[in-house]
């Protein structure tokens, strides 16, 4: 029973003494941050306007850089003016048929997800020739019979 007197007295001692130093710790530690706070910006303005010019530094540079694989590298990969799809019908859900001309040679092909297959290749004479003018439907004549009506009015 003295033995656990002697080991509460001793732990309260040492919790008066912690709590008398806690405050001049919580002092060492405010003058240590005090170099590291005058570091940094003082207000949250100039915190945005960094912000925001490094925003605007690296869409710059994503720009540029687009620029650049555009002009020296995507020329070659993108634009063939050998092979090029003239015209195209979907007919399914994923099942489409392409006219590609490779070339001077025209190509009928049906495409679908798993594979490309050749359905007719054309001759010389039966070339299929697109007017420069889309097909205009019957929605465009609908469409402008209303647009008159309206302006009759």
């Amino acid at each position: 029973m003295k033995f656990m007197r002697n080991i509460a007295a001793l732990f309260t001692k040492a919790i008066i003494v912690g709590f008398s130093l806690l405050p001049s710790t919580s002092a060492l530690a405010e003058e240590k941050l005090e170099p590291i706070q005058k570091g940094l910006p003082h207000s949250s303005s100039e915190q945005m306007i960094k912000m925001v010019l490094g925003l605007l530094f690296v869409l710059v540079l994503i720009f540029f850089l687009a620029w650049l694989f555009k002009r020296f590298l995507g020329v070659g990969l993108i634009a063939n003016a050998k092979l090029r799809a003239i015209a195209g019908v979907s007919v399914g859900q994923k099942e489409r048929v392409v006219l590609v001309q490779v070339g001077e040679r025209q190509i009928l092909v049906g495409v679908s997800p798993g594979q490309v297959n050749m359905l007719h290749a054309l001759e010389k004479g039966e070339e299929v020739r697109l007017s420069d003018e889309p097909n205009k439907g019957m929605f465009a004549e609908k469409f402008k019979q209303s647009i008159s009506r309206l302006d009759k009015k």
